[in-house]
């Protein structure tokens, strides 16, 4: 299994908080509510650099993707493009230290922990890490979007409001 990480993140929230919004899938909903605010398209932009940044039709689709996830407490699925139906499972939780998912309906075997850690009462410290089976030929194709998936989606949960 190849392992690509993030660095380690500061969230301005006791630990206590960061893990009970990240176990529930639920707490995503939000983000589907919001989804048709201006500043949902701003938020994106502000993270993304200008040249890969999202056409009007793309945030177009990724809008309808967003509208048509299904949430539960344990899973989070939606129709991805290409790849079709795909579910993230929660199938491990280590109270308030882990929230460890696996993927779902796609090509390839993905895991997704997400570790945090108390830095004092106020403040925690996380990190992501992907692990993803990949042949050669895959691994090839996509491992330059493994390697900076991790740290993109620690920095989105880092600033998350808890």
């Amino acid at each position: 299994m190849n392992k690509y990480e993030s660095s380690v993140k500061t969230v301005y929230a006791p630990v206590e908080r960061v893990y009970a919004r990240l176990s529930d899938l639920n707490n995503i909903q939000p983000l589907k509510e919001k989804v048709d605010d201006p500043r949902f398209e701003e938020l994106i932009n502000s993270q993304v650099p200008a040249d890969k940044r999202p056409t009007p039709e793309q945030f177009q689709k990724l809008r309808n993707n967003i509208r048509n996830l299904e949430l539960t407490q344990d899973t989070l699925s939606g129709h991805i493009g290409p790849l079709g139906d795909i579910t993230l499972r929660i199938v491990e939780r280590a109270e308030p230290k882990l929230v460890k998912m696996e993927l779902e309906g796609a090509p390839i075997q993905v895991t997704l922990w997400i570790q945090m850690l108390p830095n004092d009462e106020n403040t925690s410290r996380l990190k992501v890490t992907i692990g993803a089976e990949l042949n050669f030929f895959i691994r090839k194709m996509i491992e330059s979007k493994l390697e900076k998936a991790p740290e993109g989606l620690a920095q989105v949960l880092s600033q998350l409001p808890y």
